[in-house]
């Protein structure tokens, strides 16, 4: 039988369905983004261009002086494969609007063969179908799935394996490796349009964070910006790491020296890359 999916955006949610197996959708989203400075503007020689033609990923890591000569053979190549280990199915745009994404409510999922005895290392299969919120079928794939069984009585658990069909339907399997009864539970962690949301703002803003260092010396205390690039033509302090190279500024104080600096923390998000209904990704 098909099982409809309720569930509101801003909370999670479990519903029960039978007493032999338990079959959950629930959402979970965490992001909270306050405003920084300006982006800094990035000026590469000629030997840096010619890289990162060949090398494009490594654009994003030449911040002040951060050059491309500090990174080796074996570094580049990790570089290259953890971006390629982050990549994901791209939907039709970076600003899907909000009612075109994936709406629980409207969508549903089944249990194939529910009726069946399993038996410890048999394989158990879920079919999930995506529909936005205006009950339409999705046409494409990208959601961030996570699955998992498990019984809490025995305190055992395991995780499923999510095949996307890259057209709205995605099948989930799972390998029973105890007796007992299971509950199956299957989160949407993001819809496919707020993973191309987060996408677009890590590849064209690099400063979702901010930081700041405070600056001590008797009576007088100050508070600057710090980041791994700051604007050009501001006094800094240059905390680069003599050892790893990782480079590290802060807006130097009026009053006191950089080796006046005590501490070091994140000051807050920045949510101004957020415009309309796109907060609603990121609500609890």
């Amino acid at each position: 039988a098909l099982l409809p999916l309720s569930l509101a955006r801003s909370h999670c949610l479990t519903r029960s369905h039978s007493p032999s197996h338990v079959r959950s959708f629930s959402l979970t989203c965490s992001l909270s983004l306050s405003k920084s400075f300006s982006d800094p503007q990035l000026h590469p020689s000629k030997n840096q261009q010619m890289v990162m033609s060949k090398f494009p990923w490594l654009a994003k890591l030449i911040n002040c002086g951060y050059l491309v000569e500090r990174f080796t053979p074996a570094e580049r190549a990790e570089g290259k494969f953890l971006l390629k280990m982050i990549e994901w199915t791209n939907s039709p745009g970076a600003r899907t609007p909000f009612m075109n994404s994936t709406d629980p409510k409207h969508s549903y999922f089944l249990i194939l063969n529910s009726q069946n005895t399993f038996h410890v290392g048999d394989q158990l299969q879920v079919i999930v179908h995506m529909y936005d919120f205006s009950g339409h079928p999705k046409q494409y794939g990208g959601d961030y799935l996570q699955a998992r069984i498990r019984t809490p009585e025995l305190k055992a658990g395991s995780v499923g394996t999510v095949v996307d069909y890259q057209n709205g339907s995605y099948t989930i399997n799972f390998t029973l490796f105890w007796s007992g009864k299971v509950e199956v539970s299957v989160i949407l962690v993001h819809p496919s349009e707020a993973i191309q949301l987060l996408k677009w703002i890590r590849d064209e803003h690099t400063h979702k964070a901010a930081y700041q260092s405070t600056f001590r010396s008797g009576n007088i205390r100050e508070t600057t910006k710090c980041n791994l690039c700051l604007p050009d033509g501001v006094p800094i302090c240059n905390f680069t790491d003599l050892k790893t190279g990782e480079p590290w500024f802060c807006y130097k104080p009026q009053k006191l020296p950089c080796s006046a600096r005590v501490n070091h923390a994140r000051s807050g998000y920045n949510t101004s890359y957020l415009i309309g209904d796109e907060r609603h990704y990121f609500r609890r």
